[in-house]
């Protein structure tokens, strides 16, 4: 049985890492690359993508009555995560992680839901509320975590500023812990195809920080994020290196 321990988590959009104590599973590589580019598979053709590959979420959610199917690939870990938007201001979805370390086991999943006050692209700010709950591989409750997530456009528009403030609580196997959860993002519009993404993150006293590019591939139906991060101190190298794509189909109903 192997142990592994991420002891900084990851709050991007919404996708919580959870702290695990993870059971070894002899999973087939190639049948873990297949889930994960379902994304791509089942909505080619479809458009408004927006992929988002990050630890500092946006108070924003997927389109009004349609869905999200995004996946990322990192360093560390890879995550697989449908969304639907229940409503304007409600999403909810699923986050399932694996190991990318040990030939992508399955390592747990997180329940997630956002709400938001509004769009912030068409408003110009908006704030909301973030909740998930993490499992390990065995489904046996481990974490929680909430935030609340600040968006605002600037730069005429072409860029918005993104700020998190929030607690996390996670069984150490002994008991539970808790810790402040903070950060700050920018994401500098700087062509039609292109967006510089840069993040500053926090769990306590322990900052990290994560940069890169999205790449519109195909404007309107592809984004590509390519992000790298670390911590400021030695040691602290999540979340390293990530890929990821997102397809966001327009309203279906």
């Amino acid at each position: 049985m192997q142990s592994y321990d991420v002891s900084n988590d990851r709050l991007k959009n919404g996708a919580l890492t959870m702290r695990y104590t993870k059971k070894h599973y002899d999973y087939n590589l190639v049948i873990k690359l297949g889930i994960m580019m379902l994304a791509a598979l089942l909505l080619v053709g479809l458009n408004e993508a927006k992929g988002q590959q990050f630890i500092v979420d946006d108070a924003a959610v997927t389109t009004e009555r349609s869905f999200q199917l995004e996946t990322w690939y990192g360093e560390f870990e890879s995550e697989f995560i449908p969304a639907v938007a229940v409503t304007s201001w409600l999403e909810a979805g699923v986050a399932l992680a694996f190991d990318t370390k040990d030939n992508f086991s399955f390592a747990g999943y997180a329940l997630e839901a956002k709400a938001v006050t509004g769009d912030f692209e068409e408003t110009g700010r908006a704030f909301g509320l973030f909740a998930g709950f993490g499992f390990n591989d065995s489904s046996e409750f481990e974490e929680f975590v909430t935030y609340v997530p600040y968006s605002q456009l600037f730069m005429n528009g072409s860029s918005a500023l993104h700020l998190n403030l929030g607690l996390a609580f996670a069984d150490n196997g002994e008991e539970w812990e808790s810790s402040i959860i903070y950060g700050a993002r920018a994401d500098w519009g700087v062509h039609e195809r292109f967006t510089i993404l840069t993040e500053v993150f926090a769990e306590n006293d322990d900052f990290g920080f994560q940069a890169g590019g999205r790449f519109g591939l195909i404007p309107g139906l592809l984004e590509m994020d390519i992000m790298y991060g670390r911590g400021f101190e030695d040691g602290f190298d999540f979340p390293g290196f990530t890929v990821g794509v997102a397809f966001t189909p327009d309203s279906l109903w």
